[in-house]
């Protein structure tokens, strides 16, 4: 997570390019920032087939893409119930659906993509051209699917797909066997994909190596790997790029301890909830280097608009203030993680979660706000940190209210619901997003575009 060791002042100056500038600390902008953001393209309205329930498609959902050395390289979007209704439903039902996750897709501002890949996986029968238009091509990557691949694609199927791919678009193919379908498409190929857990390992080994002899120098993609065992599979078979559930899969963390870096962040954090004086934790800062020069650094930053540079870490408390000095010792844990494979990519997941849960609280005051950001942080950091949750709760210092919201019999914190939607929308549960919705008199559709900006937000505040 090099990026948010950036924003926390850890990186050294580039010489040519100025001081980094980090996001402003002590912040009023939640309700600014949940204003529309026009450099999106708002979701076009798609028409449903009779006997579909729009709102049965579910919510937007994505898993991160992970290259070679785990590094984050890209998002897949799909819609969190839509594999159920195409298996019920026919091609008008798989048009809908597809047509469905472009448009809410297309709605993503078009900024972040210089950061990241776009993925979504489409079935081949209905392709639309003109909506996947609304993408742009560059940046975008297409997992192209069939039911039926006993025989070639038809002409205009594959006229399609090269045209698409004249205008940017990168094209997989999904791959179950050497079949008459996927040679008919190999010229326009980008490389081929595999669902890891669809079959048997034996099996999946079995086709990709008929397919590596068959196909040679096509780079490949694993899809749907439910654990880390499937990727450890997915890595032997030659994968490039990998996605699904694993990312997000919790360990027990039995032996995990916070580093010394870190107990010594949660003493600074305890003081500061236990009303010590500047001076004190000013003291117990100093005899950290490291600490001191990047709180130094911070409070330097452009982004304070200060005429005279602060060299006392005791005055730089004071600028900061008791509240945003608690986030950035929040977000100096986060930092502090271990370099693991998935830290960066769980680490991005923990702040798009807490930007969400700020900006849910758009109506509430600063301090609630905060509140609700160090709360979805908190949430996922035992996933960053490789610690057991509880330790989690046990070391670090919270208010009462966000303690009672992580507890799993939370009922008396009025944080509860914010970050019960939180969880639902990460697991893709529309029913449980439906119902925390309805607690805070929020619409999905609000709720959806909220989740979007925080997920921008992370991704282009980070780089």
């Amino acid at each position: 997570m090099g990026w948010l060791q950036r924003w926390l002042g850890r990186s050294e100056p580039d010489a040519a390019h100025g001081a980094e500038v980090p996001p402003r600390p002590a912040r009023d902008e939640a309700a600014q920032d949940a204003a529309p953001d026009n450099a999106a393209v708002p979701p076009l309205a798609v028409a449903v087939p009779p006997g579909v329930d729009a709102a049965a498609v579910g919510v937007l959902v994505w898993e991160a893409v992970l290259g070679e050395r785990g590094q984050s390289v890209g998002y897949r979007f799909f819609l969190s119930d839509a594999a159920t209704l195409k298996v019920r439903g026919g091609v008008r039902v798989r048009r809908f659906l597809d047509a469905m996750l472009v448009s809410q897709v297309a709605a993503v501002s078009p900024a972040w993509r210089k950061h990241r890949q776009l993925f979504l996986r489409l079935d081949a029968e209905t392709l639309d051209p003109a909506g996947l238009a609304r993408l742009g091509g560059t940046g975008v990557t297409l997992i192209v699917h069939a039911d039926d691949t006993r025989a070639p694609a038809a002409e205009p199927v594959s006229d399609q797909l090269h045209a698409l791919r004249a205008q940017g678009f990168r094209l997989l193919f999904e791959a179950t066997d050497d079949s008459p379908w996927l040679a008919s498409l190999a010229t326009p190929a980008d490389g081929l994909a595999v669902r890891v857990g669809a079959e048997a390992p034996e099996r999946i080994e079995q086709v990709v190596a008929g397919l590596r002899r068959r196909y040679p120098g096509l780079p490949w993609c694993a899809l749907d790997v439910p654990t880390q065992d499937d990727l450890a599979l997915a890595r032997k078979l030659g994968c490039v790029q990998v996605t699904g559930a694993f990312v997000s899969e919790r360990g027990a963390y039995l032996g995990g301890r916070f580093s010394p870096d870190g107990l010594r962040v949660a003493s600074l954090l305890s003081k500061l909830r236990q009303g010590a004086e500047i001076r004190e934790m000013a003291g117990v800062l100093k005899q950290d280097v490291a600490l001191s020069y990047r709180l130094l650094r911070y409070v330097n930053a452009a982004a304070w608009g200060l005429t005279t540079p602060i060299s006392s870490i005791e005055q730089a408390m004071l600028m900061l203030g008791r509240r945003p000095l608690y986030r950035w010792l929040m977000l100096l844990l986060l930092a502090g993680a271990p370099k693991a494979a998935l830290s960066e990519v769980r680490g991005e997941a923990t702040l798009v979660r807490a930007r969400f849960m700020e900006l849910l609280g758009q109506a509430l005051s600063v301090s609630q706000r905060d509140e609700l950001f160090v709360l979805g942080m908190l949430s996922l950091l035992d996933t960053v940190l490789q610690v057991p949750a509880t330790r989690v709760l046990d070391t670090l210092p919270m208010s009462d209210t966000i303690r009672a919201a992580l507890r799993d019999d939370a009922t008396d914190s009025p944080y509860t619901p914010y970050l019960a939607l939180a969880r639902a929308w990460d697991a893709g549960d529309s029913a449980a997003v439906a119902a925390a919705c309805a607690r805070l008199d929020l619409t999905v559709e609000t709720a959806r575009r909220l989740h979007l900006q925080a997920f921008e937000w992370v991704l282009e505040n980070g780089q």
